[in-house]
């Protein structure tokens, strides 16, 4: 048997489908290997004493799963299983604290604490061990608190990361690849317009001082050749170029309406479950991490905004599995809700946004 491993103690008739529940998820952070459900890992023909004791050399660690009904439980005579010297529950539970062995008492389905009385002497000292409840309507939170304890004393298996998506930017159109030509040219045309319309008995030579130039002219002389006026009138003038001008508009309208994501933003969904992610934009594309209560890194993505809409492709590390965000903002960026989604596993969950800090 492989060491660092997590002992998963409990009674079929009390807890069962919690017991396999919890033990498949530990087994996908810490691997097969290192998770021992008692009598259901004890190979058929073996001694399940001799395999116990076996099993509890190498862990590090004992869950006693309580439901219940964990110390109700009587035999054929009416007489509580836990008094009886031959109770494999009793055994693994009252080896692992003479070994002094990590146990963690687990609450299911509202169960709680049994007090001394109700336990046999070797087990009494399982009352003084602080419990953890597991509940089905917050499941994953709950395991993930569990989880954190576990990585103090066992190490999880090394996770190996699937090849991020990237997300794929809209290919630029050819007034956008080339519109600074377009304004070029106009800015000529313009040249071109002032200097015809200059009349001839105005020329000065250069080379004389300019006559009665004041303040104000000066001013004049030194602002910009083109106004606002100026590319008004021009478009007034050649209607062939009110489409190009007005797409121009719309190009600094919406550059100037980019929201700015970079900062700390708190993640929560309907079932309570919270987390932080950090955003790092970049003009109008983005990549950001997650972090869990206890700031440990979990997930990752990356994305682009557009106006009051944002995307992102998402990798969670702790399950190894990757999806999409779709948020959207109705108050200008100060918050935003919409959907993540995990294609593999067909599901969507609603999430919101709000910001922490800048």
């Amino acid at each position: 048997m492989a060491d660092n491993k997590i002992f998963v103690s409990y009674r079929r008739q009390d807890a069962s489908g919690e017991a396999g529940r919890l033990v498949d998820h530990l087994q996908e952070i810490y691997g097969d290997d290192s998770v021992f459900l008692d009598v259901e890992t004890i190979e058929a023909g073996l001694d399940f004493v001799q395999a116990i004791d076996k099993a509890l050399n190498s862990c590090k660690i004992l869950i006693a799963l309580i439901g219940p009904h964990w110390a109700n439980i009587k035999d054929s005579e009416g007489n509580p299983r836990l008094f009886h010297e031959g109770d494999f529950i009793r055994i693994e539970i009252s080896a692992a604290l003479k070994r002094d062995i990590r146990v963690i008492p687990v609450l299911v389905n509202g169960a709680v604490m049994p007090s001394p009385d109700q336990l046999p002497e070797d087990l009494q000292a399982l009352t003084r061990r602080h419990a953890h409840e597991l509940s089905s309507s917050r499941w994953k939170y709950d395991c993930d608190q569990l989880v954190a304890v576990l990585n103090k004393i066992v190490e999880p298996k090394p996770i190996k990361k699937q090849e991020k998506l990237k997300p794929i930017l809209p290919k630029k159109s050819w007034l956008a690849q080339n519109y600074l030509w377009i304004l070029g040219g106009f800015v000529g045309l313009i040249i071109v317009i002032l200097m015809l319309e200059t009349p001839e008995d105005t020329y000065q030579d250069p080379y004389q001082d300019p006559i009665g130039l004041t303040e104000e002219s000066e001013e004049e002389l030194q602002s910009p050749a083109v106004s606002t006026e100026d590319l008004q009138e021009i478009r007034d003038n050649n209607p062939e170029g009110t489409e190009i001008y007005d797409k121009l508009s719309s190009l600094g309208d919406s550059e100037s309406a980019l929201e700015d994501i970079s900062g700390y933003w708190l993640l929560s969904d309907p079932d309570g479950n919270t987390s932080t992610l950090v955003f790092n934009q970049n003009q109008n594309t983005f990549e950001f991490i997650e972090y869990n209560i206890f700031n440990v890194e979990v997930g990752e993505g990356t994305g682009s905004i557009s106006g009051s809409q944002l995307t992102s492709d998402y990798y969670n590390s702790m399950v190894q599995i990757n999806g999409k965000l779709r948020l959207s903002s109705p108050d200008n960026g100060a918050s935003w809700s919409g959907t993540i989604s995990f294609p593999t596993l067909g599901t969507s969950t609603a999430i919101s946004l709000q910001r922490i800090t800048p």
